[in-house]
């Protein structure tokens, strides 16, 4: 096949009933975002490589779409949105804080089998506030985000870097070890761990391997309280506790669990850490946390948290349920005489304002029209002449 009709690997068109059901979820996602007081936020789709190059925001030169610019300037496709949200918090915006969302492209270089290299996220953030009221509201509006456009069969996973943190200061281990130890754990790769039984603290060690047992119900947060070692563990599990009693207040304790094994990039989080999961979907559909230490490649230190949600993956997720909003079909189609046009622009007018699902078309005969309420799916199909409607 030639190339130019082939679309690049994790590239996706989509059409029209593709295009409508995600706009519904989209606009579904902007009314809870806006019910709760969020305001929304565009940024640009380049920005230059600085930005993902340095502080805890640094991303993998991999997996950057990088462009050049008519002056040779290193320019890149937007990996997220968050860190060019600090860069606005840090420059543009006065409020001491703010709650921001906004809905977007987002882009990654890698071509992993089965995974979007261009998609679209819809985020919230809240600027400048810390405490556990505020990540309580975070969880609570990623939940009533998920409800609000119809899914139903998911799961809140909650952790906190803190604890895993604290567990390795606890042992002292070096940083080169840290990050080996980091991405064994959040990829569940035990065989990794036993590579390292040489050069790591056995007990150490022991408790790492026992750590995705802690995995469950509120009473994994008192076995884990068991196992801390210092203020910073006993810290992260009094914050997760006290996220839970907020949950449980509120009433969506049946949508949270815990993994104390998930530590998410600890460079970039600070604290309290979210996955979301629907059971028929391998993916993710949303994820975030609290990361205070953002701004700080700004010379600020604002806290913040967050999360994002995949509305490509999320649409497949409410395809696998049958919840997805279908285009509606039209209820009557109307055709006309060549000269007839603005008599039935008038009809088609006053239908749509009778609340009839009306579509004008460009049928100008009988026969162009009957084709035209069939493509259409139409009940009805009114033909506008000289001598008036005529429903055929």
């Amino acid at each position: 096949m030639i190339k130019k009709f082939k679309l690049p690997s994790g590239i996706q068109d989509h059409l029209p009933l593709d295009c409508y059901s995600r706009r519904v979820v989209e606009r579904k996602l902007v009314d809870c975002f806006d019910k709760y007081g969020y305001r929304e936020i565009e940024t640009p789709i380049l920005e230059r490589y600085e930005l993902f190059d340095s502080g805890v925001g640094k991303v993998e030169l991999n997996k950057l779409f990088k462009v050049t610019d008519v002056d040779g300037e290193l320019l890149v496709l937007r990996p997220d949105i968050t860190m060019p949200i600090s860069r606005i918090v840090c420059t543009k915006l006065s409020e001491d804080c703010c709650k921001l969302y906004y809905i977007g492209k987002v882009f990654s270089a890698l071509a992993n089998e089965g995974k979007l290299r261009e998609y679209t996220q819809a985020d919230v953030e809240i600027i400048g506030a810390k405490g556990n009221g505020v990540d309580i509201e975070l969880v609570m509006l990623a939940i009533k985000s998920l409800l609000a456009v119809g899914l139903d069969d998911f799961q809140i996973e909650l952790g906190h870097v803190g604890f895993f943190k604290g567990l390795l200061d606890a042992y002292n281990v070096c940083d080169e070890d840290r990050e080996v130890l980091i991405r064994s754990i959040e990829s569940k790769n035990g065989i990794r761990l036993y590579e390292l039984s040489k050069d790591v603290d056995e007990r150490l060690l022991d408790t790492l391997s026992s750590l995705p047992m802690l995995f469950g119900g509120e009473e994994v947060l008192d076995t884990a309280q068991k196992t801390c070692l210092n203020e910073e563990m006993r810290a992260a599990v009094e914050n997760l506790k006290s996220i839970y009693a907020g949950i449980k207040k509120l009433g969506f304790e049946k949508y949270v669990c815990f993994d104390l094994s998930s530590v998410g990039k600890m460079k970039y989080y600070s604290g309290m850490v979210m996955k979301g999961f629907n059971k028929n979907l391998g993916r993710l559909v949303l994820s975030g946390g609290r990361y205070d230490r953002l701004c700080d490649s700004f010379g600020k230190r604002v806290p913040a948290v967050g999360f994002a949600i995949g509305i490509d993956y999320l649409v497949r997720a409410l395809d696998n349920q049958n919840k997805l909003q279908t285009m509606p079909k039209f209820d009557v189609v109307v055709g006309y005489e060549p000269d007839q046009m603005a008599n039935a622009e008038k009809y088609f007018n006053k239908l749509r304002k009778s609340k009839i699902n009306a579509a004008l078309s460009f049928a100008t005969t009988k026969e162009q029209l009957e084709k035209a309420k069939s493509a259409a799916g139409a009940s009805r199909a009114i033909y506008v002449s000289k001598d008036g409607e005529e429903e055929l």
